[in-house]
């Protein structure tokens, strides 16, 4: 795991660069959209997202508070049948809501993440949502911690509140942002970072958090479901998917160039049922992955990035904005 404190210096002219890099400028003007968060508001329809393994999620933790004499109305699960049994008349346990809770954002910050043929790049649209989603924590009192991860390791942050929460996030987000290069090839150690974040996720992660994994879930096998399925038993769990309209379909019949820094390529898109074949696949890879999420009630949310951000989380999540950023 990367413990590295470095500062960070942005990229020189880091505005000639938007979309492909976030700058710290951004990430903070994000607090400007005035966005709230509503899981408690929204439970039935995540749970419809998550298939009908859960009927809901379960919002902040809660803990023991104390026993007392059982009431008519009371739920008879929280009976303590042990002061039961010593005392002989039946008592039921209280419970308090967490005043704060950790919210874990997982953020992939790998070379797959960096291409874009819209608006912006797959790995400054994970930002963005991320930032959206930090400011949104920050705003309702509940603290804020993160695993992000690109191809060689991961970075645990504990859950801070406030400012702290934010600063940290943020700092360890723009290293790995603009530390991404289009010169570097996709590494083999993309999936085992993905897999290693999770399972150092689920090391330490308190009960009664929410986890939100945002990624191109690239690489997500049978091995990280393993992982997501044991952060999912005691926590709410929440995908967001950030992919490219290229990525489901081919441009219009042509020839293409591409590079990725060091080679050239060049694409037809001519044949007969090639595009369409492309389509296809795409459309079978997210089918997969949503049975898989769905078997382990993880609800999805796909995100575009030619879409806007605030605009997404606001019609799948509950939330409310004064402006628009992308």
């Amino acid at each position: 795991m990367a413990t590295s404190n470095k500062v960070i210096r942005e990229r020189d002219n880091i505005e000639q660069y938007r979309g492909v890099y976030v700058s710290m400028d951004e990430l903070v003007a994000l607090r400007s959209t005035n966005l709230e968060l509503d899981l408690r508001g929204r439970k039935k329809a995540l749970a419809a997202m998550a298939g009908t393994h859960r009927s809901s999620f379960r919002g902040r933790g809660i803990d023991f508070d104390e026993v007392r004499i059982y009431q008519p109305g009371d739920d008879v699960r929280n009976i303590d049948w042990r002061v039961t049994a010593r005392t002989g008349r039946t008592h039921t346990k209280l419970f308090r809501e967490e005043r704060e809770r950790p919210v874990y954002l997982m953020v992939d910050q790998r070379q797959s993440l960096f291409f874009g043929s819209q608006n912006a790049f797959k790995s400054v649209v994970a930002a963005r949502v991320a930032a959206s989603l930090a400011w949104t924590t920050r705003n309702q009192g509940d603290r804020i911690g993160g695993f992000l991860f690109n191809d060689d390791d991961v970075q645990e942050l504990r859950p801070r509140d406030g400012k702290r929460g934010i600063q940290n996030l943020f700092r360890v987000l723009l290293q790995y942002n603009q530390s991404l290069d289009a010169r570097e090839r996709r590494r083999q150690g993309s999936r085992q970072s993905f897999i290693s974040a999770l399972q150092e996720l689920n090391q330490v992660v308190r009960p009664g958090s929410l986890v939100i994994v945002i990624s191109d879930f690239l690489n997500y096998d049978d091995i990280a479901q393993q992982h997501l399925t044991l952060v999912g038993r005691h926590n709410d769990v929440l995908a967001i998917q950030i992919y490219d309209p290229m990525e489901k379909h081919l441009p219009p019949a042509g020839i293409y160039g591409f590079t990725d820094g060091k080679r050239n390529v060049r694409l037809n898109t001519a044949p007969k049922g090639i595009r369409k074949d492309y389509t296809l696949s795409f459309l079978a890879r997210q089918e997969q992955l949503r049975k898989q999420l769905t078997s382990i009630a993880v609800p999805l949310i796909e995100i575009s990035t030619e879409e806007d951000v605030t605009d997404r989380l606001r019609e799948t999540l509950g939330m409310r904005a004064s402006g628009g950023n992308r």
